[in-house]
């Protein structure tokens, strides 16, 4: 975390905290990234105390990020996930021919949700500098 809350693609107003009690029970990030010059965020990590999973915590930590996502005008939101995203409109990005780089073409966990009704974006996504390691491989 501290590595990413260091990038230049970290927003302040996008890392979202869930409490209890004065005790930190989950978070969310969200950090820009791009696709193409396309400039949207990425979702992660999302994060949940083990004893408060199941509980709705994350489905509204993710909830609230993609309301202030919108607030801030972003036009998408990526991640890298399975199924259970697809609750929350997230969808194959490669149906819109969007891949995470030219080392991984077909990646099928790389999901994306569009927050208005412009598409048109298409190609390799890069997420914020912390995400990669110093070989340029994502983490």
């Amino acid at each position: 975390m501290d590595k990413i809350r260091n990038d230049s693609g970290f927003i302040p107003e996008l890392c979202l905290i869930a409490m209890i009690d004065d005790e930190i029970i989950g978070y969310i990030l969200l950090s820009k990234a791009l696709i193409g010059k396309n400039e949207g965020l990425a979702l992660g990590p999302l994060a949940v105390k083990h004893s408060y999973q199941r509980k709705e915590i994350g489905k509204k930590l993710i909830g609230h990020g993609l309301k202030k996502a919108k607030g801030y005008r972003f036009e998408w939101v990526a991640l890298t996930g399975g199924d259970y995203y697809t609750q929350f409109g997230f969808e194959s990005a490669l149906k819109y021919g969007i891949v995470i780089d030219d080392n991984h073409p077909e990646n099928p966990y790389l999901k994306i949700k569009f927050l208005n009704t412009n598409r048109e974006v298409s190609g390799n996504m890069r997420f914020c500098d912390s995400f990669y390691d110093e070989n340029g491989d994502l983490l």
